[in-house]
């Protein structure tokens, strides 16, 4: 059999159960044929055949990010104010970045950034209503915190939404107000309080979800990731998505999880969708939150939150944001239905609530195609890690290893010298067998892989704030196994490791070609390594123009 494509001349990564090293790959109609030597693949090769030369350079599966908001950051991408940390390094900047946005928008118009970060912040404190107003005057301002759980806004955003010190707090969420007068100061935490706002801020256009979704292709392409699942889309989303597939114009593999805050919604949506798609875009389940943020400390705590690392936020334990009787209505609905169940679950009280309700269904209605996971699970208890090793095959755990560099001076600081050291136990989850898929959670953290394999290893924080490792390293993983949580592993959680995530016959030819080897090059050059090449399906789908891999139609023979 002739290959449509032969890659030659390099390290083949496999990934497969061995973690076999090869030195060539044969493609035919978009699939692996034979994985091997260069002697044992040249005689695959037609005058027809596509030979990529890889000159030395190593190839592994194509990366797959299990958690990234892609569509959504993608339009932020274009039409939002960045106000990620090191452009925005204090309040002071932010306001700048704000002021001359506001300069060049029509009197009257929202103005939208996201990224910011207090703990990275010069005053390390909130954005308020009274740093925004000097320089907004007659514009409404809403500022998404980086960790997208809550806000800041001006005062022209609080009178457009009717919020005073005299609004309630909704059930679920907080409106921060002065403790003196009781007037919010302009942050809003948690979907139930940002949503006084956000709703009242206009919806991207289809157009515009379309423009953005290419965009986050093009920048995942330049980083190797070939795959990627989207934790909840809504219908305009969702309807962009098919446009793009319909027009061939999606060259990445999307799995998409449909937002669902209620059981009545959860109810309409599995009437109205299906488990569907194809190798390139897949409706795979629902997406529910069941408590909030470990930088805004409302994630559902056993324990009081820290401040401050050894400071006590007395009182605050966190929350569930829905009732839990409801998110346990929801879990029952999905799985009946049979979708995959993905809970946004960061305290230990929240993950132990989630993996009793996924028990429970399991138990009432046996269903072990679906993989239900559990996105974050931040800080397990050690009962919560023996759960998941029981739950096995069924359960998914799909964590963010670059939490701990990028926002991991927030973290360590809300967590505190006693539990920081048990934040994201990748190792302990791994000895036990438990499936673990890693991602970047873009855009509340950078979606270059790279950054995940080495703070998988390193867990150092960006700052140092609470020193460089206040995480430790007791939980520190190899390269190798922090490769499988971007590859195989991250398969699994998707449920597609039948068709992708490691380099064997019969699966897509998704590859990533790297300018080094990630197994022998020092940890700290992992940060730093370079995408040279992306496949998705044997098309080359991304080329760096100053790479020397020669990509070339062969003659009958190759070596």
């Amino acid at each position: 059999m002739a290959a449509d494509l032969i890659l030659i001349n390099g390290k083949v990564i496999t990934v497969d159960p061995k973690d076999s090293i090869a030195e060539a790959v044969a493609v035919k109609s978009s699939k692996i044929i034979r994985v091997g030597s260069e002697r044992e693949i040249e005689h695959l090769a037609s005058k027809t055949t596509t030979v990529i030369n890889l000159k030395g350079k190593t190839v592994t599966p194509g990366l797959i990010d299990t958690h990234a908001h892609f569509a959504r950051s993608g339009t932020s991408q274009i039409y939002v104010l960045n106000l990620r940390y090191p452009k925005a390094k204090s309040i002071k900047e932010t306001i700048r970045l704000v002021k001359t946005k506001v300069e060049k928008t029509p009197k009257g118009k929202w103005i939208r950034g996201v990224g910011w970060d207090e703990a990275l912040f010069d005053e390390k404190r909130y954005i308020t209503r009274w740093d925004l107003d000097p320089v907004s005057p007659d514009h409404p301002v809403i500022l998404t915190h980086t960790s997208g759980h809550y806000i800041a806004v001006n005062t022209n955003a609080l009178n457009l939404a009717k919020i005073t010190k005299k609004t309630p707090q909704p059930k679920g969420g907080t409106i921060v107000k002065d403790p003196s007068s009781q007037e919010p100061i302009g942050i809003f935490i948690e979907p139930p309080a940002m949503d006084l706002l956000r709703n009242l801020v206009p919806s991207w256009t289809k157009e515009e979800i379309e423009i953005g979704i290419k965009k986050a292709q093009e920048l995942f392409l330049t980083e190797g990731v070939t795959t990627v699942k989207d934790p909840g889309v809504d219908d305009a989303t969702l309807a962009a998505y098919q446009n793009l597939r319909r027009r061939r114009e999606l060259k990445m593999r999307v799995y998409l999880l449909y937002t669902v805050n209620s059981s009545t919604q959860a109810e309409e949506a599995v009437k109205r969708l299906a488990v569907k798609g194809d190798a390139f875009l897949k409706i795979g389940g629902l997406k529910v939150f069941l408590d909030g943020s470990g930088m805004g400390r409302t994630a559902w705590m056993y324990e009081e939150w820290n401040k401050n690392f050894t400071d006590k936020d007395i009182g605050n334990r966190g929350y569930p944001v829905i009732p839990l009787e409801e998110f346990r209505r929801i879990v029952k609905i999905g799985h009946r239905a049979g979708f995959q169940i993905s809970t946004h679950a960061i305290g230990e009280k929240s993950i132990d609530e989630t993996l009793s309700a996924y028990e429970t269904v399991l138990e009432e209605t046996p269903n072990e195609n679906l993989r239900h996971s559990i996105i974050h699970a931040i800080l397990p208890t050690n009962m919560a890690l023996k759960k998941m090793e029981k739950l096995g095959d069924n359960l998914a755990i799909e964590t963010q290893s670059p939490f701990l560099y990028f926002i991991g001076d927030n973290y360590a600081g809300n967590f505190g010298p006693e539990r920081v050291r048990r934040v994201i136990p990748l190792k302990s989850m791994l000895n036990r067998g438990i499936i673990v898929g890693n991602g970047s959670d873009w855009s509340v953290c950078p979606f270059p892989p790279r950054f995940g394999l080495w703070a998988a290893i390193a867990r150092e924080t960006w700052k140092g704030r609470f020193g460089i490792q206040p995480f430790g390293t007791d939980e520190s993983i190899t390269i190798r196994d922090s490769l499988r949580t971007y590859t195989v592993m991250a398969a699994r959680c998707l449920s597609m490791d039948d068709i992708i995530g490691s380099i064997e016959p019969g699966k897509y030819a998704d590859f990533a070609v790297w300018s080094e080897d990630m197994y022998t090059i020092s940890v700290n050059a992992l940060k730093n390594l370079d995408v040279e090449m992306t496949i998705v399906g044997q098309e080359i789908v991304y080329h760096n123009v100053s790479s020397d891999i020669d990509v070339v139609k062969a003659p009958a023979r190759v070596g």
